[in-house]
């Protein structure tokens, strides 16, 4: 697990996060129902040689709460935001997996000059097709009604995390594990976070005022993600390039740690 956690306050609620290395900043946001340790092996790699603070997001790891009036990821971006202000830092820059990348566009979108360059793995900054939102509003039913993630929808979400027809079945029972034993006190602020997260705007349509260096990684066997939507994506955002990573699904930077590192690192050689 990452080492010197800790934890900010924003609105009377504290948002917990890792912070690691020295150096220019990067900050990292995972997906819908993942952590801030899905990064472990990116801060280890990094870290050598810049400031990484992996963030959990609300609902998620150990935070059990979210502030009363947060409506939309435009808030959780201001909160954000606002943690790293604490911390005072200036600029950083940001690598957001699924609903983080999400996030991490309201971010550049609210403070432009704050955001060196934008990493967008595994998602979509468009509105969420409606298959999906259907899908995904099911199991935000499960667990609306049973308080828990049942071992059934762990191992659902669990399977579609990682590649399809080629998943280290180890990797999924370990993340399956994990959803089940959320504590049922904390079902309500994951589900919760979840469906502003699902429902959130199409911030395509600005994507004409993403100025800033962008790298779009894509995992060729994602099975929750598309590749078009991160052709999309890179072809809307002036600049912006596209990497597909093979034998990798939603959780990349798990299934291919190094390839992520090596894109990272190169990337960042060249800002």
């Amino acid at each position: 697990m990452l080492s010197n956690s800790k934890q900010g306050l924003i609105d009377q609620q504290p948002l917990h996060y890792t912070d690691n290395g020295q150096g220019d900043v990067i900050v990292l946001l995972h997906g819908l129902f993942a952590d801030k340790h899905i990064w472990q092996a990116q801060v280890q790699y990094l870290s050598e040689h810049y400031r990484c603070i992996a963030i959990d997001l609300w609902g998620h790891g150990d935070n059990k709460t979210i502030p009363a009036k947060t409506r939309n990821l435009i808030d959780v971006a201001t909160h954000i935001t606002q943690l790293l202000a604490d911390l005072e830092i200036a600029q950083y820059h940001i690598v957001g997996h699924g609903c983080g990348a999400a996030i991490a566009a309201e971010m550049v979108l609210q403070q432009p000059s704050k955001v060196k360059s934008l990493v967008m793995l595994n998602a979509f900054i468009g509105f969420e097709p409606e298959v999906n939102c259907v899908k995904y509003q099911q199991w935000l039913d499960v667990m609306n009604q049973t308080k828990t993630i049942t071992k059934e929808l762990a191992n659902t979400i669990s399977t579609l995390m990682f590649a399809k027809g080629q998943q280290d079945i180890n990797l999924v029972n370990q993340l399956s594990q994990q959803l089940s034993n959320i504590d049922s006190q904390q079902i309500p602020v994951l589900s919760r976070f979840a469906h502003m997260a699902i429902y959130k705007r199409d911030t395509m349509e600005l994507v004409e005022q993403l100025t800033l260096p962008t790298l779009v990684i894509i995992g060729v066997e994602n099975q929750l993600r598309t590749v078009l939507e991160s052709y999309l994506m890179s072809d809307d955002i002036d600049g912006a390039s596209l990497h597909h990573l093979a034998d990798a699904g939603h959780l990349a930077m798990v299934e291919q740690p190094e390839q992520i590192n090596t894109l990272l690192h190169h990337f960042y050689q060249q800002q």
